[in-house]
């Protein structure tokens, strides 16, 4: 399920100075292909500035989302790496891994989530992906 979602959506980039960059470049194959709509991405940044950096997962990995009802037109994934890693406010590490995660509902994407737990449970798997030498060698880790 993983990999089908993250199949072409996958990007990776050296350096990105602020986080709200990063996140609109993670979310970008999503909005090209039509998966969430531009309100979908603004509601990741506004729940970010209000909220905090509640969508970290494990250091130096990210989870944007936002509610079905934000602008999401169908579950999927994006990944963005950013191999010097963003730094957020408040947030003393930097994020490396922007896994983006639209959901049209409350229960469609529930697979995905235990799949990418499964995947970062393993620090060896989060180092592997950090260190892949491209897209198509991180989408075959996931």
């Amino acid at each position: 399920m993983l990999s089908a979602l993250l199949k072409n959506n996958i990007q990776i980039v050296e350096k990105i100075d602020k986080w709200e960059d990063a996140i609109h470049l993670a979310a970008s194959p999503l909005l090209q292909k039509k998966f969430i709509e531009p309100r979908y991405l603004n509601q990741i940044i506004s729940n970010i500035n209000a909220y905090g950096t509640y969508m970290i997962l494990t250091p130096g990995v990210i989870m944007p989302h936002a509610r079905p009802e934000d602008g999401a037109l169908r579950t999927a994934m994006s990944l963005l790496r950013v191999d010097d890693g963003v730094m957020f406010p408040n947030n003393n590490e930097p994020v490396y891994l922007f896994f983006v995660l639209a959901a049209t509902d409350g229960d469609s994407h529930l697979d995905a989530i235990v799949a990418l737990a499964t995947l970062l449970e393993s620090e060896e798997n989060i180092a592997m992906i950090k260190k892949a030498p491209n897209t198509d060698a991180i989408h075959k880790l996931v």
